[in-house]
């Protein structure tokens, strides 16, 4: 055998690492080097300091930042929300015994393009679109002493704390391919509500407060008008208008304009020539096809002054009606005063149906009958408002 300190050895050793050195290395297997290593690390620690140890191991290798990127902080940290249910519905409950819900649905016609809305008790839509800097709130006829009110919510809110004891959970609602972030509820007008977020949020973020303006004695005028919602905060909603009827054809200078947006359905009477009065404007609960239609009277001049017994407006101004119409409707007919019947221009906006029809002060509308395709009167009504307006559903 050759001794260890023979120099030839020693040759033979330095000749084995020039041979080793020109040899490329193979390319390591880091990924299964790592987890191997973590595993070995692991059971070291869970060996040293038991199930705890590991645990905290774990909880450390979990959110230690990859790539250099940062955690995202807690305060815009998504949170998950629950879905709807059916029907789009967000919020439920009862008011003074009458229950009440809240929803997201389509309010177009069948067969045309989706139109989201966030409605109550299934009508009286708001058309705002996702934006979690928007709220509203909104009271019935049928509940005076109620408001009702829905806030979006961004993605890190996980819900807001209602009065400083009731936690509304944020609801997730996919409607038309838009997706809204929403809680809902109702409170009595005599009193005043808090709202808090549920989770720690950014100092930035500023809960939108819908607050209802009741009625009152001494300011009547500002009262809210039961069924238009009041949006706060940033509002991004459908925005149409259309001529919906105008008499150019018979000669009468007038149209009628209907605007669909936030502030409800608005409608201009235009008439330039009447009363020296250039237009006039009012706004109505803005209906879905299966509720009520809300027909709209549009005084043209002053129509609290010179009115007859009859109804009839004597002071020379021209008087006109605007409704959204039921999808089951094709033809709409008005019955004057004089017993004449006269069919009401029908007209699509936003993909939802309008009718609008004016006449002269000295007649009145007396009924409204609609009918299907088939020519078949399916509803008419009698009730017809001189100022403002009233909900008929067919």
């Amino acid at each position: 055998m050759t001794a260890t300190g023979d120099p030839r050895n020693r040759d033979l050793r330095q000749a084995v690492r020039g041979m080793l050195q020109d040899v490329p290395a193979p390319p390591a297997p880091l990924d299964a080097i790592v987890r191997r290593g973590n595993r070995i690390r692991l059971r070291r620690a869970g060996a040293a300091v038991g199930v705890l140890g590991v645990a905290a191991i774990i909880a450390t290798i979990a959110i230690s930042p990859a790539g250099g990127r940062q955690p995202i902080s807690p305060s815009t940290a998504p949170v998950q929300a629950r879905p709807a249910a059916p029907g789009g519905v967000f919020a439920t409950g009862a008011a003074d015994g009458h229950p009440w819900r809240l929803a997201v649905q389509d309010i177009a016609d069948p067969g045309y393009s989706c139109l989201p809305a966030i409605t109550i008790n299934g009508t009286d839509a708001d058309p705002v679109y996702p934006g979690p800097a928007n709220g509203a709130a909104v009271t019935l006829s049928s509940d005076p002493g109620i408001g009702f009110a829905f806030v979006q919510l961004p993605s890190y809110i996980g819900g807001l704390v209602l009065n400083g004891r009731e936690t509304l959970q944020a609801v997730a609602v996919n409607v038309c391919g838009l997706h809204y972030r929403l809680v809902g509820f109702s409170y009595p007008l005599a009193e005043n509500y808090r709202l808090a977020p549920a989770n720690p949020a950014p100092a930035s973020y500023v809960v939108p407060m819908p607050v209802v303006n009741p009625p009152s004695s001494a300011s009547p005028e500002f009262a809210q008008t039961a069924g238009i919602w009041d949006n706060v905060g940033a509002t991004s909603a459908e925005n149409a208008s259309s001529v919906v009827a105008d008499g150019l054809g018979s000669g009468q200078d007038w149209s009628i304009v209907v605007n669909l947006g936030a502030a409800g359905d608005c409608y201009e009477f235009i008439s330039p020539t009447v009363l020296n009065s250039p237009q006039m404007n009012v706004c109505g609960p803005v209906s879905t096809p299966d509720g009520p239609e809300t027909i709209m009277a549009l005084p043209l001049g002053d129509a609290n002054l010179g009115r007859t017994s009859s109804g009839a407006n004597s002071n020379g101004g021209a008087i006109g009606y605007a409704l959204q119409v039921s999808p089951a409707t094709a033809e709409l007919d008005a019955t004057l005063s004089n017993g004449s019947t006269q069919p009401v221009t029908l007209c699509v906006v936003a993909g939802r149906t309008y009718a609008a029809i004016a006449f002269s002060s000295s007649l009145r509308l007396t009924r409204l009958t609609w009918r299907n395709a088939a020519g078949k009167a399916f509803a008419t009504t009698a009730r017809l408002p001189l100022y403002s307006y009233v909900q008929f559903q067919p």
